[in-house]
């Protein structure tokens, strides 16, 4: 019988019950990593020592008490247990902190010819400087920047939502919308919970203008053997495209049209929209004035400047995300809406992303015209609702914070990704070529 003193598991935290169920699960851990992590977590859980082992694949409770002591103290860096012997390593912490400083150094064209760091240009910046390291591998500096939090990746383009700038007769002024906050979250209920009270939540925008010019795409083709597209194109009109997209139901109406004025829009709108109440199920004659007023303003909650209601409300049956255009504030289509029971809700400043109609035009624009070269605006249009139409045939539903922002939460919990797999490991891997371009912390 063991005679070693068993200290008891503190509480774990939720980042560490996060990392250890993580790690129990990951086929590219190293087994022990994975049977020390799988004994913390049968510990937590109320099981023995003994059996902590045994659910690690362990004969005896001491190694489990042992490490118990460690993770105590430790945290986390208990699990990757003790540096094992062998060669120390190269580089010590502040050589490691001088690549770092390297590589937060906003490069000089002139001096260290590129703009963005490489792994090869900070290579030669390090073993050019007078206090550099003159033998330092692009291997090296890549662990480096990947232990520190560095990742790889595209510059993206970004926007603060609810800000913008904009050129006036005075000069450039930002422009703030003070309702930024209130606005998303609306918008976020409405796809979140609006289903869920039986109100159908639609999204209107305008994509275009697209021109009769060939359009950059990938394709299936015989090798040696590309589609090949023309050089030079004919101006020949351009074409928009007026989209009003269900999410939970993936449905789409669409009409391409040469013109988004207001002479075009409005009407476009009042026809789509009347058709999709048409199919709508019929809803019962209102009984409590007051209480279906109150669900009205629940969508109007928390903006500075909200929609005056009319006197007398129908019941609120369709809910319509929409941006900022002058069409779209409209105060004979606004009123017309609110007569037969829709609410617009508007994004804020900036949150064109939260309207999904954006990604659909994304996705139609791309099944409808890459790889092509319309030669006229009618053409344009066929080819558009052409293939809206066979979308709706076999229509995709939009998720809000689906499967998608899942697998991007999933990811922020990882440390290192393995090929591309659910698997991941804390140490980076070792690749055969390192990948030099430009990297980017997170």
């Amino acid at each position: 019988m063991s005679r070693l003193q068993k200290q008891p598991l503190r509480a774990l935290t939720e980042e560490e019950q996060v990392e250890l169920t993580g790690s129990a699960r990951a086929w590219g851990e190293p087994a022990a990593h994975v049977a020390r992590a799988r004994a913390l977590l049968a510990l937590s859980a109320g099981a023995s020592f003994t059996e902590a082992a045994r659910a690690a694949g362990r004969k005896s409770g001491d190694g489990v008490a042992k490490l118990v002591g460690r993770f105590n103290t430790l945290g986390l860096a208990a699990v990757a247990g003790r540096r094992s012997s062998g060669r120390p390593p190269t580089y010590d912490a502040r050589q490691r902190e001088r690549i770092l400083a390297e590589a937060r150094r906003a490069p000089v064209p002139a001096q260290d010819g590129t703009a963005t760091w490489s792994l090869s240009t900070l290579q030669r910046a390090l073993r050019r400087a007078p206090d550099g390291l003159p033998r330092v591998s692009t291997y090296t500096i890549w662990e480096v920047l990947r232990q520190a939090g560095y990742r790889f990746g595209r510059t993206r383009s970004w926007c603060p939502a609810g800000r913008a700038r904009r050129k006036r007769k005075s000069g450039v002024v930002e422009v703030i919308d003070p309702d930024a906050a209130a606005k998303k979250k609306l918008i976020e209920d409405a796809c979140v919970v609006g289903p869920q009270l039986g109100l159908a939540v639609w999204t209107e925008d305008e994509a275009g203008p697209y021109q009769t010019a060939p359009y950059a795409g990938e394709s299936w083709h015989p090798a040696g053997q590309p589609l090949r597209l023309a050089h030079e194109y004919l101006r020949n009109g351009t074409a928009k495209l007026l989209v009003l997209f269900e999410p939970a139901s993936g449905q789409a109406h669409v009409q391409g049209v040469s013109s988004t004025a207001n002479a075009v829009l409005p009407p476009w709108m009042k026809q789509a929209l009347s058709a999709i109440l048409e199919a709508l199920p019929t809803t019962l004659p209102v009984e409590d004035a007051a209480a279906n007023r109150c669900l009205w303003q629940r969508w109007q909650e928390g903006l500075r400047r909200p929609l005056e209601l009319p006197e007398t409300l129908p019941a609120l049956r369709l809910l319509l995300v929409l941006d900022n255009l002058a069409g779209h504030l409209s105060k004979v289509l606004v009123s017309w809406m609110l007569t037969v029971g829709i609410l617009p809700l508007y994004t804020p400043l900036s949150g064109s992303w939260l309207n999904m109609a954006e990604s659909f035009q994304r996705i139609l624009k791309r099944r409808a015209l890459e790889g092509q070269h319309p030669q006229s605006s009618a053409e344009i249009i066929t080819r558009l609702e052409q293939t809206a139409a066979g979308w709706n045939r076999h229509p995709t539903p939009f998720e809000w914070g689906g499967r998608r922002a899942e697998r991007r939460r999933r990811a922020r919990l990882r440390r290192h990704g393995l090929g591309g797999s659910g698997a991941y490991t804390r140490r980076p891997v070792r690749w055969r070529t390192p990948r030099a371009n430009q990297w980017q912390q997170i």
